[in-house]
């Protein structure tokens, strides 16, 4: 899932442009995987769950930075820790909404070690 291939086969990429940070075809993603022929969109919708995946990875990444912060620097500011923490999220939002979707589909596909084995391919 981290580094966002394709959740059958692990073969292809899940996103068109491998840069996240890239703004063109930032949210593109092949209709089908030219390894294994998954959909990357198996229902209207699908990706609205990705949502909730999404904010539970930004909290965890909120809370790390603070448990970090309070180890690191223990007299610490508030100020200081919102800036840390807003400014990170920020700039790893498009890596976590990436990630948000993989792990989202992963979820329903699930890894086919015998795919690449298989006659029909």
């Amino acid at each position: 899932m981290l580094f966002l291939k394709c959740p059958k086969c692990h073969e292809t990429d899940l996103f068109e442009q491998k840069n996240p940070y890239k703004v063109k075809g930032f949210f593109d993603m092949p209709y089908k995987c030219v390894n294994c022929g998954q959909k990357s969109d198996i229902e209207p919708g699908f990706f609205y769950g990705a949502m909730y995946v999404s904010y539970g990875i930004s909290v965890a990444w909120l809370i790390a930075v603070f448990v970090a912060i309070l180890v690191l620097y223990p007299a610490f500011s508030i100020e200081f820790y919102l800036v840390t923490a807003i400014g990170s999220l920020i700039g790893l939002s498009p890596y976590f909404f990436r990630l948000s979707r993989a792990i989202w589909v992963n979820f329903f596909v699930h890894y086919d070690k015998n795919f690449s084995k298989s006659p029909l391919n």
